[in-house]
């Protein structure tokens, strides 16, 4: 999604070329082929090796020749094409960084090594927050040149508009809590459904809608069933259409761990003028300012939870008041502008500025 942003952002810029080295996932196909100057180009069917990944990259690189390549896929497949951009000739290369290194040793010197294979091979690395950017330089082998926290932006106008209308055609219906997310062990779900089990106590005429899809699907749904919950639950999967079902939510919760590495979902609600709330693990600290933007309650605390919900769906001032400083905030700090223009500057800070540059990306 990130990739998908900036591309719009740059289609009327830079002529761009989208890699995808891996041809599974193509959720995306549609709106990359939509975009102007952009080129789109799907790995190989047949399972390849590093080695032969690494060629197929080089010759794409090395015939397209570009200015610059963001990297949107951290570990070893970000190791390949930045080795592959080195040997054709690419002066300016960056990989994004989206989530903080895990805890556990084992994965954990995976990554210092990944980290340390990206510094050899001058690569830098742009995290989606500062907190990410943090734990990162906390596993000791240091950072390549450079490398600094770009967070993630989004069309603050257009997401904010589509919100506006969808909420203009809303119909009267019990009030929506809503959350939208992968669903897999990153997040929070569970606590989630278990706050919405409290909440519909006191606030029985409510609904839960989960945006997303993941390897969690059926695990949920039968969390829902045995809290008595399932009826108020509407999992509805992958959508094209999430600023107007933003449009539809009273509250957005955002239940997740210390793992999430920056909460773009949460700039997103928050644009489409919808309060917040989310667990207090450093990215949502981060991008809601220590609460300034949001509610923010303690991880895994369904209690917690459960009563910040209530709070908000029965205080139409209170949310009022958090979505105005919060709007602020996502104006001034992830607007896709500014994020563009931060890769620009990563990017392009040795070289002369270009009269027609020419940028890709490889996802």
């Amino acid at each position: 999604m990130t990739c998908l942003r900036l591309a719009e952002h740059w289609q009327s810029r830079f002529h761009q070329h989208i890699v995808a080295m891996k041809p599974d996932t193509r959720m995306l196909e549609l709106e990359f082929n939509a975009l102007a100057n952009c080129v789109l180009t799907i790995g190989p069917k047949e399972p390849q090796g590093n080695l032969a990944m690494w060629r197929w990259l080089r010759r794409i690189l090395k015939k397209n020749a570009p200015d610059a390549l963001i990297i949107h896929i951290f570990g070893m497949p970000h190791l390949i094409a930045a080795s592959a951009a080195r040997s054709a000739g690419i002066k300016a290369i960056a990989v994004k960084a989206g989530n903080p290194p895990p805890l556990e040793m084992p994965d954990r010197r995976r990554w210092a090594a990944i980290t340390l294979g990206s510094k050899l091979l001058r690569c830098p690395i742009a995290s989606c927050s500062t907190a990410v950017d943090g734990e990162l330089r906390k596993l000791g082998v240091g950072m390549p040149k450079h490398s600094r926290a770009i967070p993630n932006g989004i069309d603050i106008a257009s997401l904010s508009a589509r919100a506006a209308r969808s909420r203009e055609t809303k119909a009267k219906r019990p009030s929506v809590i809503g959350m939208v997310a992968r669903l897999d062990a990153i997040k929070d779900h569970d606590t989630l459904l278990q706050a919405l089990s409290l909440v519909h106590l006191q606030v029985p005429n409510c609904e839960l809608w989960i945006v997303g899809e993941g390897v969690l699907h059926a695990a949920l749904k039968n969390q829902a069933w045995s809290l008595g919950i399932a009826e108020q639950v509407k999992f509805l999967g992958n959508r094209r259409d999430v600023p107007e079902l933003l449009g539809q939510m009273d509250v957005y919760a955002f239940s997740t761990t210390n793992a999430e590495g920056f909460g773009i979902a949460l700039i997103e609600a928050v644009a489409a003028g919808v309060a917040v709330v989310a667990s207090d693990v450093p990215a949502c600290r981060e991008v809601l300012g220590n609460g300034e933007s949001g509610i923010i309650v303690p991880p895994g605390d369904a209690t917690k939870l459960a009563e910040a919900l209530v709070e908000l769906l029965q205080n139409q001032e209170l949310r009022a008041n958090i979505c105005a400083a919060a709007a602020c905030r996502v104006q001034r700090e992830y607007s896709i502008e500014k994020c563009a223009a931060r890769w620009e500057a990563l990017l392009f800070q040795d070289a002369e500025p270009f009269s027609s540059p020419v940028h890709q990306c490889a996802s």
